[in-house]
């Protein structure tokens, strides 16, 4: 191991501990020492027999003299002794430490004074080996390097207790998407789903930069632990074993409206009034009338429930309604049809805990919604029934929402079923997957359910302060770290893991890669090309 003793004078406190804190570690190194944010620290305390670990904070300019304007006078740095008494005072944070037992704890007590400080090595992090899962996703770093031995890997079960990943454009979110789907598709540890409206997720696409990026299906290995439903025309469907994409009437409840469209007071009433209305009923209904002159007293067809309900909403309020069904349905109309649902499947395939993509590009984001609602609803309805089996035989399924403050944010009242799965989902083993550029615009109530995050360069500091506010590990002191991450690095603060840890996210393409080279794995690309 590298000591960082000072070795251009003979001052032993450098790189000795000076703080008096047990939450904020202080101490001096030599002027010309290069240490960065996010550099971890490994504290020997001789005294307690205790190996501490730190991380940088802060870096300040400091010295010994008493003149406050010493560094602006001229010739200061012949006359003061720059290499002397001129130094760098590091701040960190504490992340715990190590006892004689070898258990990691909580720092709960404070390292004894000019105690030495260190830069570890990657065996001084075998206790993160015990405390890891089996969800890798990426290496610790530290500062400028990593630790290419420490892996970085997320336990299958919290994922019930959902996670958010934050990141603003270019910062390597879709990246890292691609790799949780890779490690969950190795480990099928749990059902993972997620709508992808641009195609990118199944065949690649382009990242931020304009590079060519693969998707997972190059990711052969781990072929059986993805099961697509896309509606891509049939020469791609049959050529990549993709499963046609179709919903059903049935599957439609009125609710996914408020999705779609803005109600008045009187058109959410219908939707409410209709709520647990079958939606071929529904469909079949409003398909069948003229709205403009429907009077629920002559109505003769077969729904004359659904009329009676109707009777008291002005015909106005009706034709918006019938127009929005059929826009709908027109909007939709490549997947979604009178009979015949991938439901069934999509469920099935989930709980055999496999990737479940939704593969529908060129689709709108109403579309988007749309399926998303629908089949988050089956989900729900199909794990509450499940309540009364026992633990053993219980499912875990993992929902992922691209551009989440569109159906999370603060103030809608149109998202019911996504916020029943933020608040109930967790008790039935539903977890939400929430992926958005703009935390601050999550309502706050949705955030604090969240127990992983994966929190990526942000900007702004009002994206940052409310991930901070909702995390429960302690954010706050890596503000400036986060605010200076690049691209593909991440800071993950989760339930299992000790301390919120600095990661670099793997590369998709070259995590494949790796995998697919392991024994008894097949080639990355067997009989697959390189894109559709």
């Amino acid at each position: 191991m590298m000591s960082l003793i000072d070795i251009d004078g003979d001052d032993a406190s450098k790189y000795r501990l000076i703080g008096d804190r047990v939450l904020s570690y202080r101490f001096a190194v030599p002027h010309d020492a290069e240490l960065y944010l996010g550099d971890v620290l490994k504290i020997t305390d001789s005294v307690k027999g205790l190996t501490f670990f730190a991380k940088v904070s802060d870096l300040l300019h400091d010295c010994n003299f008493s003149d406050p304007k010493w560094d602006t006078r001229p010739h200061t740095e012949h006359f003061y002794g720059i290499g002397e008494d001129v130094f760098i005072l590091v701040e960190a944070v504490p992340l715990g430490y190590i006892g004689e037992d070898g258990d990691f704890r909580k720092p709960r007590t404070i390292p004894a004074k000019f105690s030495r400080v260190e830069r570890p090595e990657s065996r001084d992090f075998a206790f993160l080996a015990q405390v890891m899962g089996d969800i890798e996703v990426g290496v610790m770093k530290t500062g400028q390097g990593v630790l290419k031995d420490v892996r970085v890997a997320l336990h299958p079960a919290v994922m019930r207790q959902h996670m958010g990943v934050f990141a603003t454009t270019g910062m390597g979110k879709s990246n890292f998407m691609k790799v949780f789907c890779a490690s969950c598709m190795r480990t099928r540890a749990f059902g993972l789903l997620i709508v992808d409206p641009h195609g990118e997720y199944v065949a690649g696409g382009r990242s931020s930069s304009g590079e060519a990026t693969r998707g997972l299906l190059h990711y052969q290995a781990g072929r059986d632990g993805l099961a697509v439903f896309s509606t891509r025309p049939e020469q791609d469907r049959k050529k990549y074993r993709l499963d046609q994409l179709y919903l059903d009437y049935d599957d439609f409840r009125m609710p996914d409206l408020l999705l779609l469209y803005e109600h008045s007071p009187p058109q959410r009433e219908v939707v409410e009034m209709l709520e647990s209305v079958p939606g071929s009923d529904v469909i079949d209904f409003f398909q069948g009338i003229d709205a403009a002159t429907f009077d629920a007293a002559t109505y003769s067809g077969p729904h004359r429930g659904i009329a009676r309900d109707l009777k008291n909403f002005s015909t106005s309020t009706l034709a918006v309604m019938q127009r929005r069904i059929a826009g709908m349905l027109n909007r939709n109309r490549g997947f979604f049809r009178s009979k015949g649902s991938s439901i069934p499947d999509i469920m099935r395939a989930l709980h055999e805990n496999r990737v479940v993509l939704i593969d529908i590009p060129g689709m709108s984001e109403q579309s988007e919604l749309f399926v998303l609602s629908i089949i988050t609803r089956m989900i729900m309805r199909n794990h509450q029934g499940e309540d009364a089996k026992s633990a053993e035989e219980a499912k875990q399924v993992l929902i992922t929402i691209e551009e989440a403050q569109r159906v999370l944010g603060s103030g809608s009242g149109s998202t019911r079923v996504f916020r029943e799965a933020a608040m109930e989902g967790r008790k039935f083993g539903v977890g939400l997957c929430v992926v958005t550029q703009q935390p601050k615009n999550i309502d706050a109530r949705v955030l604090a359910q969240l127990n992983t995050f994966v929190v990526m360069g942000l900007s702004d500091r009002g994206d940052r302060d409310m991930i901070a506010s909702s995390a429960k590990q302690d954010l706050s002191r890596l503000d400036t770290e986060i605010q200076t991450l690049e691209p593909g690095e991440a800071v993950i603060s989760t339930i299992g893991i000790p301390f919120p840890v600095s990661t670099r996210i793997h590369l998709f393409e070259d995590y494949i890669r790796d995998l697919s080279e392991r024994p008894g794995a097949r080639p990355i690309d067997d009989g697959l090309d390189r894109t559709f």
